[in-house]
C-alpha cells in the first residue's frame, strides 16, 4: 500500500520516527553537575560500600567486649571515621549512624547506661549488638540505576552518597521549533501557546532547544529555515492544512503523511538528511495530544527503548465508541473513582485541556486504555 494511502496510529510513528534518528551520543558528567530529567547511558554500579563503614544504630557507646565497666576514649563522628582501637574496658561514644571502625564489637545504648564522671557502668546487656554492617545499603558492584533510567530529583539528592562522582549519560537531543502563523503579526493577535508548550514540555525532560523561532506563513522561508538548522529534530506548528496559506508537502518526500488519530490526523513528517521534521497541526487539542502523547514516547522509546504505558480499565464505560471514525484519544477525568469522558471533544475545545487528567485511547477495540496527563 502506498504511503499516502495509509495512515499509520500514533504508536506506529513513534518507532518510525526513532529509527530515523541519528545514533546515541554519550556525556560523562561530574555527579554534581547532573540535575533531574537525564538519562543513564549506562548501569550506574557503586564502586564503593555504602555505607563505607560499620555504622552504629543507637545512641551510646561502643565497646570491644564485655567489662563492668567502660572508660571513655574518644568520640565518633556521623561523617569521619575514628580509627582509634577500643580495648577491654573502653569505650568510644556513639551516635545513630556514626561511623565505628573494626574494633568496636558491640554498641550498648545509653538508656542502659549509668555514667559517673569518665565512666560508664551497664544496667543490662541485651544480644542485640545495634552494629549496620558496612554496605547494609549497597554493597560495591551493585546496580543501582539501570541503563535508560530516567533521574528524578530523589535520586540527585543521594547520588553523591555512592562517590562515584561521574555518570554517563545520554546526550540529549537537539530541537529548533517553529511556529507559522500570519496571525502572530497581527496586532493584538494570538500568542504562540503551542510553541510555548512544546518548549517547556522538552526542556523540563532536559532536552536541547537550539532555536526558537516565529514566521509569517512563507514557504520560502520555512524552507530555508529547515535547510540551516543544525538541530537533530525541528518541530514546525501550523501550516498542515489545505489553504493556500499552508506548506505545500506535493513535491516533498514524506516518511509520515498523517495519521489514523483524532485529534492529531495532520501530522507528517519529513527527514532532510539526518534531521527529523514534524509538522503539528495548529490546533491546540491536536498539539497537547502530540506533545504528551507522540512526544513523550519517543523520548522514552529513544533514551530507554521502552514504550510508554498505559492503563486498562478494569470496568466498563458509556461511550457511543461506535461513533468514532478513527483511533482516537478522549479527554476524560477520574474523580472519585468516577471516569467522566467530556461530551464535546472537538478539537477546538481547549477547556478539555484544562479540565481533563486523563487521556482515553481508543484503537477501535473492546480494550479500552488511559494516560495519566500529571505522569
Amino acid at each position: 500500500m502506498e504511503l499516502k494511502n495509509k495512515k499509520k496510529d500514533i504508536f506506529e510513528a513513534i518507532r518510525l520516527i526513532c529509527n530515523n534518528l541519528p545514533r546515541k551520543n554519550y556525556l560523562v558528567k561530574k555527579i554534581n553537575t547532573i540535575s533531574a530529567g537525564f538519562y543513564l547511558g549506562e548501569n550506574f554500579i557503586t564502586k564503593v560500600n555504602l555505607p563505607k563503614n560499620n555504622q552504629s544504630s543507637m545512641d551510646g557507646i561502643g565497646i570491644s567486649s564485655f567489662s563492668k565497666s567502660y572508660k571513655i576514649t574518644s568520640r565518633s563522628e556521623l561523617t569521619y571515621l575514628n580509627k582509634k582501637k577500643i580495648k577491654k574496658g573502653e569505650c568510644i561514644i556513639v551516635k545513630t549512624g556514626s561511623l565505628i571502625n573494626e574494633s568496636v564489637k558491640k554498641i550498648i545504648p545509653i538508656e542502659d547506661l549509668l555514667k559517673k564522671e569518665h565512666i560508664y557502668i551497664p544496667k543490662t546487656i541485651t544480644k542485640n549488638n545495634y552494629i549496620r554492617k558496612k554496605g547494609h545499603i549497597a554493597k560495591s558492584g551493585s546496580i543501582i540505576f539501570k541503563k535508560g533510567h530516567r533521574l528524578l530529583k530523589k535520586d540527585i539528592q543521594f547520588v553523591e552518597n555512592f562517590g562515584n562522582y561521574k555518570m554517563k549519560i545520554v546526550k540529549p537531543l537537539s530541537f529548533t521549533l517553529i511556529g507559522t502563523g500570519n496571525e502572530f503579526f497581527i496586532n493584538k493577535g494570538p500568542k504562540p501557546t503551542n510553541i510555548e508548550y512544546i518548549k517547556n514540555y522538552l526542556l523540563d525532560n532536559k532536552q536541547i532547544i537550539d532555536k526558537t523561532i516565529l514566521i509569517k506563513d512563507n514557504q520560502r522561508k520555512l524552507e530555508d529555515l529547515l535547510s540551516k538548522s543544525k538541530s537533530n529534530i525541528i518541530i514546525v506548528t501550523g501550516g498542515t492544512g489545505k489553504s493556500d496559506d499552508d506548506f505545500n508537502f506535493e513535491s516533498k518526500k514524506l516518511i509520515l503523511n498523517g495519521l489514523d488519530l483524532k485529534p492529531g490526523k495532520p501530522l507528517k513528517v519529513m527527514k532532510i538528511k539526518d534531521k527529523i521534521i514534524l509538522f503539528f497541526p495548529g490546533n491546540p487539542c491536536s498539539n497537547f495530544i502530540l506533545t504528551n502523547i507522540l512526544l513523550k514516547g519517543l523520548l522514552s522509546k529513544y533514551y530507554t527503548t521502552k514504550e510508554i504505558l498505559f492503563k486498562e480499565f478494569k470496568k466498563n464505560i458509556t461511550y457511543p465508541f461506535k461513533n468514532l471514525k478513527r483511533k482516537t484519544f478522549l479527554f476524560a477525568k477520574v474523580e472519585k473513582n468516577k471516569i467522566q469522558i467530556f461530551k464535546d471533544q472537538e478539537s477546538s475545545n481547549i477547556l478539555n485541556i484544562i479540565n481533563s487528567n486523563i487521556l482515553i485511547y481508543y484503537n477501535k477495540t473492546k480494550n479500552l486504555r488511559y494516560i495519566n496527563l500529571h505522569d
